[in-house]
């Protein structure tokens, strides 16, 4: 009974430790916690965001917090900080809820202000602060949101993945991650894209970074649905695919890259190579 017991308090100190609000986001200068913090884990999301809970357990959500903070004005704001499993699965969460034509912001790695909210990706925290009322000022307001952002990462970036893409025709804004069955093709998850404009085209480069036998799986699985038989060698593959219209497609070692919405130009045959030249040097 006794080592019974002694399991129970060992339990839900283990919980009460997993659920206690991280130390960096507790002195943000020129604010102070009020009320009562909230937390949510992928178990009970639902009660705050309703139906776009899915949404965010599809971006491997972990966890959120609700915070308020007051300034010495009275003045309130409050902070919702969204925990992912990674970065890649931040920003993919993060760039859906972003707006083609945001108000940017220099904020963690990518931010905007839409309205009286900030938003912006730190690390694998996709994050959110609403103004309150009456309103903080613009500038205190930013502020918040960089310290927060500085508490995460002291330099924050975009995923590396979206560093390896060639610069040049690139559309801004246009990255996004996708987190299953790409292309239609079952198990093809974790696909990075980015839009570009070239010669009056537009179209998109993708990659996906796996182990090789998982590379292999996929690109049968796809030759399959193009009813192609021959033997899948390390080159780029140019298909007319029922779904998908026109697609380059290239296989290397551990990578699947291609173009969407593709054609024989030499623009997007040199931006894939650059592409694929990039993931082998890094």
């Amino acid at each position: 009974m006794k080592n019974y017991i002694l399991l129970i308090v060992y339990l839900v100190s283990t919980v009460a430790f997993a659920q206690e609000y991280p130390d960096e986001f507790s002195t943000i200068d020129g604010w102070s916690e009020v009320g009562e913090k909230q937390y949510y884990s992928a178990d009970n999301l639902y009660d705050y965001i309703n139906g776009a809970s899915d949404f965010y357990l599809g971006y491997d959500f972990q966890d959120l917090w609700v915070v308020d903070y007051e300034n010495d004005q009275g003045q309130l704001l409050t902070l919702e900080l969204y925990r992912h499993a990674d970065p890649l699965r931040a920003f993919g969460i993060y760039s859906e809820e972003r707006p083609q034509a945001a108000r940017m912001e220099a904020i963690g790695a990518q931010g905007f202000k839409e309205g009286g909210a900030i938003f912006f990706l730190a690390d694998n925290y996709y994050a959110k602060v609403y103004n309150g009322r009456p309103e903080v000022s613009d500038a205190e307001f930013i502020d918040f949101a960089e310290q927060v952002a500085r508490r995460i990462c002291s330099t924050c970036y975009l995923p590396r993945q979206f560093q390896l893409f060639p610069a040049e025709g690139k559309i801004e804004l246009s990255e996004r991650f996708m987190p299953e069955n790409f292309m239609g093709i079952t198990g093809f998850n974790g696909v990075c894209t980015v839009k570009y404009s070239a010669a009056g085209e537009r179209f998109s480069l993708f990659v996906f970074q796996g182990d090789d036998t998982s590379c292999q799986q996929l690109m049968t699985k796809y030759f399959e649905r193009l009813k192609y038989k021959k033997k899948l060698k390390e080159k780029i593959y140019d298909f007319e695919d029922p779904y998908l219209g026109k697609v380059k497609i290239a296989y290397q070692r551990g990578v699947i890259a291609g173009v969407l919405d593709a054609n024989r130009s030499e623009q997007q045959e040199a931006l894939l190579a650059t592409l694929l030249n990039a993931l082998k040097g890094q």
